[in-house]
Parts: structure tokens; C-alpha cells; sequence
């Protein structure tokens, strides 16, 4: 089927090309964008909104480099995969991108460490991660590090922030807030995880905050009582 397609695809360029003038454009001109494709955050109506300037576009002279600088324009779009089916369809095989976390306020991180800005920001049970401009590779990187440390434990990031003057500050999922302070942030993690176990899981309700900035220790600060 695939031979006999391409034989046709090549006497229709054949014929257009010995009739001269504009009929090879017009002939080829795309006509229809087939969109296939497991899509969660975006719609097939709405990427053919993104790729209606490929419509009239010559399937003949239009390069592949050209069809996929336009296929990958959608904010959710990570890679296609670009097929031409003669005389006038183009079909669009669209990957989109995978989010692993919310990124400052509007933006979304991929499991690809790529930064994505969604005009409409999906609800997603996933942390939030916070720092200075630019610093998502080193933030993530944290992230990752840190997970693995808690791969162990019951406990999750909620939230994990980086403040400006270079302080790593943690939320986790059942509402406790850790200080770790700029320096040795996996020791101290685990100084925390030592204490947590042994002494504070049974607690966490009456939890404030920990600051395990402390080098032989951590300070817990627990919440007023009525």
C-alpha cells in the first residue's frame, strides 16, 4: 500500500510539474491537518487553530524544518512527528509535555526540566517549587535530590522554595515546614528525618515549624495551645 501511494504521490508531481505554471502549488496545497496524538492538555480544536497558517501551504516546496517550527509553537507541545500524505493532508503526531511540578506563580516544570507558561494553568496534585528567576535547573536538581532522601519516609514535598539570599525552605505533604538554611542541606535533612522519626511523627498537629539549622540538632517550634 505504502509503494503504491508513493507511485501515485510521484505521477501526480510528475504530471503537475509537466503542466508548468501554478498548478504544482495548487495541487499540493494542504487542505486538510490530521492531529493524532494522546492529548490531556490540549484539544484538536485548538491546535488547528495553532497550525491553520500550514493550510494553502504547498506540500510540494514546504520543507519538513518549516511544518514542524509551526507544529511545535503550542505552548503544550514537546515534539511531532510530521507525515505528508498526497495530494493535500498533513498528518501531525503530537507528544505533549509531561508535568512534574508547578514552577513560581503561572508556570509549570516538565519531567524534561523544561519551564512551560500555560495560558491556563491546570489543578494538578503536584508540588510547587519557588526561586529566583532562572534558577529552575538548580532548584529541580534539589528536588530530585531530596526525593530521594524521603523515598524512604511517608513524607513528600509539598512545596520546596528557594529564597533569594540562598536559603532552601521545605513544606511537606502533612504540613510541616522545614528550615534548611543554605549550606550541608542533605545532612541536615537527615538530622530532621532522625528527630521526625524518633520523636515528632506522633506530633504533627501540634507542629508550627523545625528549623534544623542547627549542627548537633533541630529546634521545633510547636503551636500555641487555647
Amino acid at each position: 500500500m505504502r509503494i503504491a501511494a508513493l507511485i501515485g504521490a510521484v505521477v501526480l508531481i510528475l504530471v503537475a510539474f509537466f503542466q508548468g505554471g501554478d498548478s504544482s502549488s495548487s495541487w499540493f496545497a494542504v487542505q486538510n491537518i490530521e492531529i493524532k496524538g494522546n492529548l490531556r492538555f490540549s484539544t484538536k480544536e485548538e491546535l488547528q487553530k495553532d497550525y491553520g497558517a500550514l493550510l494553502g501551504q504547498s506540500l510540494l516546496t514546504t520543507s519538513l524544518v518549516s511544518i514542524k517550527s509551526i507544529a511545535l509553537s503550542p505552548e503544550w507541545v514537546e515534539s511531532v512527528e510530521v507525515r505528508k500524505v498526497w495530494p493535500n493532508t498533513l498528518q501531525i503526531l503530537v507528544r505533549e509535555y509531561k508535568p512534574l511540578a508547578y514552577w513560581r506563580d503561572g508556570q509549570m516544570i516538565s519531567t524534561g526540566a523544561v519551564v512551560i507558561s500555560p495560558h491556563s494553568v491546570p489543578s494538578m496534585p503536584l508540588p510547587r517549587l519557588y526561586g529566583p528567576e532562572d534558577t529552575s535547573d538548580l532548584v529541580l536538581e534539589q528536588f530530585g535530590l531530596i526525593s530521594q532522601v524521603l523515598s524512604s519516609t511517608s513524607l513528600r514535598i509539598k512545596i520546596l522554595k528557594l529564597e533569594l539570599r540562598g536559603a532552601w525552605d521545605i513544606t511537606f505533604n502533612n504540613g510541616v515546614r522545614v528550615k534548611l538554611g543554605r549550606e550541608d542541606i542533605l545532612e541536615r535533612l537527615q538530622r530532621f528525618l532522625a528527630v521526625y522519626k524518633s520523636d515528632l511523627s506522633g506530633r504533627i498537629d501540634q507542629i508550627s515549624s523545625i528549623d534544623a539549622r542547627y549542627p548537633h540538632g533541630v529546634a521545633v517550634a510547636w503551636k500555641k495551645t487555647k
